[in-house]
């Protein structure tokens, strides 16, 4: 990876901003309430209404779309192009693993 500088267009990054603002505040507010509520499983109902009622992961994915559009998708020697090579190690949620592992531990 190197050091180059990308741009976007302001408009997007406002969107992008915008959007990740919403997510951010309201999910403190799930949390401060969930101090106040009376079980987690009134705090996870809250939360996944959350994400599906105010379609989160489709303004996550839109957000990931227009930032990896800087990215080349030319694939190099090993097969990947450049935000896979870059994202090779990372950890997802899967049913084995629900909980983020702790560095170092592989996938």
């Amino acid at each position: 990876m190197t050091d180059e500088k990308v741009s976007y267009r302001r408009k997007d990054i406002i969107k992008i901003l915008a959007d990740l603002n919403v997510m951010v505040v309201s999910l403190d507010r799930i949390g401060s309430y969930y101090s106040e509520c009376k079980s987690i499983e009134e705090y996870h109902a809250l939360s996944s209404n959350f994400l599906d009622e105010w379609k989160i992961l489709p303004k996550l994915a839109n957000a990931r779309k227009i930032l990896d559009s800087a990215f080349s998708y030319e694939l190099g020697d090993d097969d990947m192009d450049e935000l896979e090579r870059e994202f090779q190690d990372l950890q997802y949620w899967s049913m084995k693993n629900p909980k983020p592992l702790k560095k170092g531990k592989s996938r």
